[in-house]
């Protein structure tokens, strides 16, 4: 009796308020329906009101002419709202202004309406919300059954078992009876099996989980049979079942009170749910369907990732996964892009759980499982040919995302226990031959580029896995003699490749590893300015290999080698400390721009290679001078942390010269000279700023700064002497600056550094300007502004600037200017005669010769 009212009680509880909503529910729904027969008939009526004015197109009259007057208002309005009968009350003829042309308003309110109209899915979602609440409902009663009987204890635990069970298979045998009494497939029935198959579902686990009266083994026989009867039970019943049953399937464990549940049983489960819905696939292939049964796979394998310590049940889950991904679906059918998100998606499972795993007792051999699957995918041999070198570099990003969780900060990786040490290089080893050997056979079987390539170089991955887990980014000579090893062994296959045509598309590949062999090396072996050397001696070797063996792509590499010294020459001081006792810059900056020049004059005139080449020697030249210039003003210690006047002023110069060196780098580029041209303004700006700052915060004339006696050679010349040359190399790229701009710079630039010349040969070290000024300096400044404005005039007339041809003339004026108010100003006697005949003599000359320069100009 209790357990009647129990019963009741819960009728009650569950189907009052579900009624009551389903009847609110349906009384908007009506209340719809009512309100839109109203719409139509308003409609009909006024469409007939048309008719009999005659007012309706004559295209939709044509198209109303076979209807029967007796024909009811739906059969009516059919017709008339057609795509094609619409159309013409639009736009009646191509030349009518359809913004100005009246339109009916009846066809007005139709085009809204239809515009108006909701999705698919919307509709959908309308038309079954009740028939997919309802099996919702089912499905959760049979879960909620099945929780209760065990919470509560109701009945023996054989009872219960077989209550649920006889209440699964009931609703199976209820929705199969109405589809074979209607002779039809509903959405009602799907519901109904999909309850059922949860209940099966929940039952079996109860059983297994928390009565422990089925076996692990004979529980996953029985699970999956009910998941592939589901599976084939949805191509009858319809798409409903298979996203119960699937999505039940994988959200019924974690509503089952227990945790007695094993990983391995709970990934072996999913498996088989993941198993029997691509299975379903090769008949009923759906995207929903695909990517539903990828992410509820994924889900147990993320839910074992952080249950427990990661054991060899998820690798091999997780490659058993990867199987039935590749061979199960009708993959000729399927898009590309749906198995490349899968794949990847895998992918990038197999490198997280293996940077998961336990540190004290890591997982070696069972991590080597993807590799000959993939190896052997069909999908690796046609457009997802990448498969092979994402599983490589997804165990070895995972490796190290292992040690680096493991280490104590983030920029020192950690490295593995030596007693680790044997079963991690066994396991590298074992990976290399399988990489090696089945790449091999892949590629004798199908000579192909992309498994020559991944034959050759996917060892070179294992190896700089093994440097960096068992020695961090030491140096090591055993490790930098085993590359030298791999490097030799690929020169020998190099050679042999060469005499076999065969395997001639593999000569390309065996040529960079060797040199990737040796970059490897002198990586292990060197530090500091000998690493950089070294990898720059690759720039001959590789332009000697492309033109002999005629192999362009070896160009790629070069350039790779090319922006890594250029960077590493760029950067790298700022970065590491150099010692300074020994004189580093002039064998690394120096050598490695002296390596740059052999590898330009090799690549001979017209090669591909050659504008780079140049480019990068220039870009090198320039990084030397600095590099070198700073060598000797700061005594070895080449980057001085104080901006004084001299920083200021090599910063000017470097900036300078590798802005003018973006801009050639810029013209050999194809693809990114706009950045190199970016990067030549960001750096000119630099330079600009630079000299500013020479010019104002530490100008000699005022700021009292520390220049040597020596005339001319001394720290005026780069500082404000170098500015000039730099202004005259940049007037030779438009783009970087305007050419009149860059001379007008120049010009200026040369008037202010003759200026502190002359200040410091009458002054020496002393340029301040309180401290006087003596009648020779004031005359040397005259003489040699009138000789500035003399060869500007000459110039300027010969070769027809009028720019220049007016600067001249407003200098000599101010020349002269100075000369009357200021220079003869004290000046008597035969000083003054003698003054003013010098002037006037200039003054006749340089009109002489004015004319002389207009004469020829015109005859020629």
């Amino acid at each position: 009796m209790e357990a009647i009212l129990i019963i009741l009680a819960a009728i009650v509880v569950l189907l009052v308020p579900v009624g009551s909503i389903f009847g609110f529910l349906a009384y908007q729904n009506l209340k719809k329906q009512t309100a839109r027969i109203a719409s139509l008939s308003l409609e009909v009526s006024e469409l007939r009101q048309l008719i009999k004015r005659g007012q309706l197109p004559a295209s939709s009259q044509e198209q109303m002419q076979p209807l029967s007057p007796q024909s009811p208002p739906e059969a009516e309005l059919k017709p008339v709202f057609t795509a094609a009968a619409v159309e013409p009350l639009v736009s009646a003829t191509p030349s009518v202004d359809h913004s100005t042309a009246p339109v009916d308003p009846l066809i007005q309110a139709y085009l809204a309406k239809a515009s108006r109209e909701p999705s698919r899915f919307i509709q959908t979602l309308k038309a079954n919300w009740m028939v997919w609440l309802g099996g919702l409902s089912v499905a959760l009663a049979g879960i909620f059954m099945v929780h209760y009987s065990v919470s509560e204890g109701l009945l023996g635990p054989v009872l219960q078992l077989l209550l649920a069970l006889s209440g699964g298979l009931a609703l199976h045998a209820g929705a199969e009876m109405l589809r074979r009494r209607h002779q039809r497939s509903d959405q009602i029935f799907a519901a109904l099996a999909g309850g059922g198959s949860v209940t099966l579902y929940a039952a079996l686990l109860a059983g297994i989980h928390h009565y422990q009266l089925i076996g692990p083994l004979t529980g996953l026989v029985l699970l999956a049979g009910v998941s592939l009867s589901t599976m084939a039970l949805a191509r009858l019943h319809g798409p409903l079942l298979a996203i119960m049953g699937l999505s039940s399937a994988y959200v019924v464990p974690l509503l089952i009170d227990s945790d007695q549940g094993s990983v391995a049983f709970v990934l072996a489960y999913s498996f088989l749910i993941t198993f029997s819905s691509l299975l379903l696939m090769r008949y009923v292939f759906r995207n929903w369907l695909w990517y539903a049964t990828l992410g509820g796979a994924m889900l147990w394998w993320l839910a074992a990732l952080f249950a427990a310590a990661i054991g060899p049940a998820v690798p091999l889950y997780v490659a058993l996964l990867f199987v039935i991904f590749s061979v199960l679906p009708p993959w000729r059918h399927i898009e590309p892009s749906r198995l490349r998100d899968a794949f990847i998606t895998l992918l990038t499972a197999w490198g997280l759980s293996i940077a998961g795993q336990s540190a004290d007792s890591p997982l070696f051999f069972s991590w080597l499982l993807i590799l000959p699957l993939v190896l052997l995918a069909p999908q690796s041999r046609r457009a997802l040919w990448y498969l092979p070198w994402g599983a490589v570099l997804a165990s070895a990003a995972g490796w190290l995302l292992y040690m680096g969780h493991n280490s104590v900060d983030f920029f020192h990786l950690a490295q593995l226990p030596s007693d680790l040490h044997r079963r991690f290089i066994s396991y590298l080893i074992i990976s290399t031959l399988i990489c090696s050997g089945l790449g091999l056979w892949q590629w004798r079987a199908d000579n192909k580029r992309r498994w020559a390539s991944f034959t050759v170089l996917s060892p070179l991955v294992w190896l700089v896995l093994g440097w960096l887990l068992l020695h961090g980014v030491a140096t090591s000579i055993d490790w930098a003699l085993a590359a030298l090893l791999a490097g030799t062994i690929y020169g020998a296959l190099t050679w042999r490749m060469h005499k076999l045509a065969y395997y001639q598309s593999g000569m390309v590949w065996a040529t960079l590893a060797a040199h990737l062999s040796y970059s490897l090396a002198v990586t292990m072996a060197f530090r500091e300015a000998s690493l950089t050397l070294a990898l720059a001696a690759q720039f001959v070797s590789l332009v000697w290999l492309a033109r002999h063996y005629q192999m362009p792509p070896l160009y790629l590499l070069l350039k790779v080698v090319l922006a890594v010294v250029v960077a590493r020459l760029t950067f790298n001081p700022w970065l590491q400390g150099y010692d300074a006792t020994v004189h580093w810059t002039l064998w690394t900056y120096g050598g490695t721009t002296l390596l740059a020049a052999i590898a330009t004059k090799l690549a001979g005139s017209g090669n591909s290679i050659r504008p780079w080449l140049e480019a990068a020697t220039l870009h090198l030249l320039v990084l030397f001078l600095g590099a070198e210039l700073r060598y000797w003003l700061y005594d070895g210690d080449i980057f001085n942390h104080e901006y004084s006047f001299v920083e200021a002023t090599v910063n000017m110069l470097l900036w300078g010269g590798l802005s003018i060196s973006y801009m050639i780098r810029a013209k050999a580029a194809l693809q990114l000279a706009w950045l190199y041209r970016w990067c030549a303004l960001i750096l000119l700006g630099l330079s600009a700023v630079s000299y500013l700052i020479l010019v104002t915060f530490y100008n000699p004339w005022w700021d009292g700064a520390d220049i040597s006696a020596t005339p001319i050679f001394n720290m005026l010349l780069p500082a404000y002497g170098g500015p000039v040359l730099l202004a005259l190399a940049i007037g030779r790229f438009p783009l970087l600056a305007p050419k009149l701009w860059a001379w007008c710079v120049a010009a200026i630039a040369m008037m202010l550094f003759t200026a502190l010349e002359i200040r410091h040969l009458w002054r020496g070290s002393d340029m301040a300007l309180w401290s006087g000024m003596n009648s020779g300096e004031l005359y040397t400044y005259s003489v040699v502004g009138m000789l500035y404005a003399i060869i500007a005039i000459i110039y300027a007339t010969k070769n027809g600037y009028p720019q220049f041809y007016k600067a001249g003339m407003v200098l000599l004026g101010l020349v002269i200017a100075k000369i009357f108010l200021v220079d003869m100003s004290g000046l008597q006697g035969l000083w003054r005669v003698a003054a003013f005949m010098g002037l006037g003599l200039a003054l006749l000359g340089l009109a002489w010769m004015h004319q002389k320069v207009q004469r020829v100009s015109s005859l020629s």
